[in-house]
């Protein structure tokens, strides 16, 4: 069996809504092949933003995947595959990047029988980082499937146009190659591995 977390996999970041990224909604498909493959009673942890108007969050980003909107929806795909991997799917609704934020997940995590999780979704230095570094905090090892996992891409005119903050400037390039090469292994200690055959 395997344990694997998904960070993210949303309507409002793949298809609609402000952080809606075709990048992330590009990953979907191998996603759902690589959950398909999994062997049979593997533990799948979906985390899924379900904000309220006034989160922190809003501060810093618009709003998006308000809790019982469309948004924050999981990929149907994603949970389709786990069903015909009979895989054991456990929900984790969160309001902030870690999942681990006043949630039930610690006690997820600290029941699975084993340490080693397999992480992937989106995004790549928000989300998934927090999530990684909240793993490895509590002693357990990590594998990032590099794609299997993305982030949006901002550009300066993009912002201009949807009059974003300047903070929403996001070069995704430039971002995967810093957080997959130094700051996931190297200060997380995460092993990001290519493919995802390799981590099964």
């Amino acid at each position: 069996m395997r344990q694997v977390m998904v960070v993210d996999m949303l309507e409002g970041f793949t298809r609609e809504g402000p952080l809606a990224s075709p990048r992330v909604d590009a990953l979907v498909a191998k996603q759902a092949a690589f959950l398909r493959a999994l062997p049979p009673e593997s533990l799948v942890v979906f985390l899924s933003d379900a904000h309220s108007p006034d989160d922190f969050e809003f501060r810093r980003f618009p709003p998006h995947c308000l809790r019982g909107d469309r948004q924050a929806r999981i990929r149907p795909e994603l949970l389709e595959a786990t069903k015909e991997a009979h895989a054991r799917v456990e929900i984790v609704e969160k309001t902030t990047f870690s999942g681990f934020f006043r949630t039930r997940l610690d006690e997820v995590v600290s029941a699975a029988p084993s340490d080693e999780w397999i992480v992937i979704g989106c995004v790549t230095d928000c989300c998934v980082e927090a999530n990684v570094a909240e793993l490895t905090y509590r002693g357990k090892s990590v594998v990032v499937i590099r794609e299997l996992v993305d982030t949006w891409h901002t550009s300066a005119i993009d912002a201009e146009t949807h009059r974003l903050p300047a903070a929403f400037l996001h070069d995704a390039t430039a971002i995967n190659e810093e957080w997959f090469t130094r700051r996931l292994p190297a200060i997380w200690g995460a092993r990001v591995v290519n493919g995802w055959a390799e981590a099964l």
